[in-house]
């Protein structure tokens, strides 16, 4: 059995990964199996130990957290002493475990210094900062010692494109996500775009805080595919429209919310397999703005997309969106629009372009509700439906009509329904929906 081959004993680790007791029991066979065990084991120890249902749990946080201490450099360790952040023996000042278990982690996990902080500081008047100063250490031993890390999402307002081997660690960044709680200013992508140009996927909050500098991040980067601009109010910017232009043939992803897009943009998005489009301001502005977006939907071409999420989005453009799809759509989000005439032949849109969907959610109109039973009728992959009422406008509606087409025209994949609160049924149409579903 010790006698394994060590590309099996990969393949048998892996699998035991989300069992950390028993990995642990094969670390201690032979050095193999511990050298191999220990890589997987410590690849992400924190939300291992997190999902297990050991009974020693808080024990098994605490031995990783001081394991992470005494990785520190003497230096680091030192700090801390000397800051009253954590208290470490003399003797293990200058030891150090068996392995570098930190160059095994896969990603740098916030959660992990957010729990590492309020475990082995104490809650005194000092406490916010111990807590800068051991999430300083931390940040540094991560960057300095993880060589397999692509993917990271920034939550801390420290500086880490000024640390030792930032370079090396952002440079092989697949993924990056700045949080919306990062100070996010100009100057720090300016500083990023130096040494971070591998990006492929890419989520930033709060954008219209830093628009020069995001402009110049994402025009540094080379294998680009997936963007998603968040900001809190209406953002318009030219110069991010044409940077964001001259990258769209290659997305296959983008998610914009409340970031002004030039409407020539979706001519350039015909590799688009994942669409979200947030925005309130073709509700509220003028005409010809919104004529111009109408004239490039309508000649616009996704025959990838397969998933479509929009909010505030006029009926007409929700339409049109869907109509060019090629009829490859599998999940659409459709809700909170403002108006409700646009259901009907958003319906039939839906019916008539989308035959493999399985997953809709959608605001409904007691008044048409003919359009839900089309769509059964003709979209017999659909296995979720999602239904939402936002403004209830007759108190006479009879949510239970609902619940007979459900029941009577559904198609066999069907699984799930779910609603949102407003949605009231009688103790009889619940009855009678449960009967007709169990035949």
């Amino acid at each position: 059995m010790s006698d394994i081959p060590g590309d099996c004993l990969i393949l048998i680790f892996y699998e035991l990964k989300d069992d950390p007791n028993s990995l642990y029991s094969c670390i201690l066979v032979n050095r193999l199996w511990c050298t191999i065990g220990v890589n997987i084991l410590w690849k992400n120890p924190y939300e291992t130990l997190y999902n297990s249902k050991a009974s020693n749990q808080s024990l098994s946080f605490n031995k990783l957290y001081n394991t992470i201490i005494y990785l520190l450099p003497t230096s680091s360790k030192q700090l801390l002493i000397e800051n009253e952040v954590v208290s470490i023996p003399t003797s293990f000042l200058n030891s150090k475990p068996l392995f570098n278990y930190i160059s095994f982690f896969s990603e740098i996990s916030t959660d992990l210094i957010d729990e590492m902080e309020s475990t082995l500081i104490k809650n005194d008047h000092k406490y916010l900062e111990k807590s800068k100063l051991l999430e300083q250490e931390y940040y540094k031993l991560f960057i300095t010692n993880c060589k397999n890390i692509s993917v990271f999402n920034w939550k801390t307002e420290l500086p880490l494109y000024q640390y030792p081997e930032t370079s090396t660690f952002f440079s092989q960044l697949h993924t990056l996500s700045i949080d919306k709680f990062v100070s996010l200013i100009s100057e720090k992508l300016f500083e990023m775009e130096k040494i971070c140009q591998n990006i492929e996927d890419l989520e930033i909050w709060d954008c219209d805080k830093a628009i020069p500098g995001l402009i110049k991040f994402i025009d540094n980067q080379k294998n680009l595919r997936s963007l998603a601009l968040h900001c809190d109010e209406t953002t318009r910017s030219l110069q991010l429209n044409e940077v964001i232009e001259r990258k769209a043939g290659t997305f296959i992803k983008l998610v914009i919310s409340h970031v002004l897009l030039s409407p020539k943009l979706f001519l350039s998005l015909t590799n688009l397999i994942y669409l979200k489009f947030i925005s309130s301001y073709y509700n509220n502005n003028n005409k010809q703005e919104l004529q111009e977006l109408q004239k490039y939907l309508s000649i616009a071409s996704f025959p990838n997309l397969l998933y479509l999420k929009t909010e505030y989005l006029p009926r007409h453009e929700v339409c049109m969106l869907i109509e060019n799809s090629h009829g490859n759509i599998k999940n659409i989000d459709i809700r909170n629009n403002h108006k409700f005439g646009y259901t009907k032949r958003l319906y039939k849109s839906i019916a008539i372009n989308c035959p493999k969907i399985e997953s809709l959610g959608i605001n409904i109109q007691f008044k048409n509700l003919g359009g839900i039973k089309e769509i059964f009728l003709n979209c017999t992959r659909l296995n979720i439906l999602e239904l939402y009422i936002v403004d209830i406008e007759d108190e006479e509606d009879n949510c239970d009509e609902i619940l007979n087409i459900l029941a009577d025209y559904s198609p066999k994949t069907f699984k799930i329904f779910s609603f949102n609160k407003d949605f009231i049924f009688s103790v009889d149409g619940l009855q009678n929906f449960f009967e007709k579903m169990e035949r």
